[in-house]
């Protein structure tokens, strides 16, 4: 399957295209789907923060002063009632802002898993192509939502992926609900994999191929 759909205009117009840049979609024996796992994993860890914080035995307020003597009471001794087993006393191994949850992929399997995931899309028919002539003069939420509404994209998740910093375009989506719109060179295995429609400019779509091919 290697005919998409190509939005003409903004208008909604479209029309069935063969593909002639293939060299960035690879056979469906080559669909690495543990390495699509790896790098949206990847993408995650990379994105967390690191804040979640408790107190130690040594930080927590109070407790400098032995609860009772050593010995002769009957109990075990104690040294302190900010003990981790104390009510109120400081967390034993507990999360510390300090902690690093960045993760690696080489560049080979992440092309490898960019690959899987734009010949996943092309096999579900969620991959189209956007001219690359796109004319707004001013951000109009209502243009990208009748162009939808025209293709029955209304109700799906659509990510768009242009070439060039177009600020009235990318405003233009930004208050439409499942509709994203990213540069090409910012667009992730996640993005593609989060949308059921991807579609791509036409010279966006050459440069991630040169970038991922």
């Amino acid at each position: 399957m290697s005919s998409v759909k190509l939005f003409k205009d903004l208008l909604g117009n479209t029309e069935t295209v063969e593909l002639k840049n293939k060299k960035l979609f690879i056979s469906d024996k080559k669909i690495n789907h543990q390495e699509i796992f790896n790098s949206v994993l990847v993408e995650e860890a990379n994105s967390r923060q690191s804040t979640a914080s408790t107190l130690t035995k040594a930080e927590v307020r109070g407790g400098g002063r032995k609860p009772y003597k050593q010995k002769h009471t009957g109990r075990a001794r104690q040294g302190s009632i900010r003990n981790p087993h104390y009510v109120g006393g400081g967390r034993a191994f507990g999360p510390s802002p300090e902690k690093n949850y960045t993760l690696k992929q080489n560049s080979k399997a992440y092309k490898l898993a960019f690959q899987s995931a734009m010949t996943l899309k092309l096999n579900e028919q969620g991959l189209n192509l956007l001219v690359n002539k796109i004319d707004m003069k001013e951000p109009s939420t209502k243009t990208i939502s009748k162009m939808l509404k025209k293709v029955s994209y209304e109700n799906k998740k659509v990510l768009f992926v242009i070439n060039d910093k177009n600020e009235n375009f990318l405003k233009s989506c930004k208050n439409i609900q499942k509709v994203t719109s990213k540069m090409w060179n910012q667009v992730s295995v996640r993005d593609i994999l989060n949308s059921d429609i991807a579609v791509i400019q036409e010279d966006a779509f050459d440069k991630i191929s040169e970038v991922f091919a």
